[in-house]
C-alpha cells in the first residue's frame, strides 16, 4: 500500500524540478529577447549612421530569379 504515495512523492518531486528547469529557461529566454532586440536597434542605427555619412558604396542587389511555374 506504501508504493502509490511513494511513487507520487516522487512524481511530486519530479515536477517540481522540471518546473523549477522550465522557469530558469524561460528567463534565459527572456533575456536573450531583450539582447536581441537591443542589438536589432542598435544595428538599424548604425546603417542609418553609415548610410548618412555617404561613405558607403551601394552595391546593386542581387536579382531574384522569377520562381517556375
Amino acid at each position: 500500500m506504501r508504493e502509490p504515495a511513494d511513487k507520487c512523492s516522487e512524481v511530486k518531486e519530479k515536477l517540481a524540478a522540471v518546473t523549477e528547469n522550465l522557469t530558469k529557461e524561460q528567463a534565459v529566454s527572456a533575456a536573450l529577447r531583450r539582447i536581441i532586440a537591443e542589438l536589432d536597434l542598435e544595428l538599424m542605427q548604425a546603417r542609418e549612421e553609415l548610410e548618412l555619412s555617404g561613405n558607403v558604396t551601394r552595391l546593386p542587389a542581387p536579382r531574384r530569379r522569377a520562381s517556375r511555374r
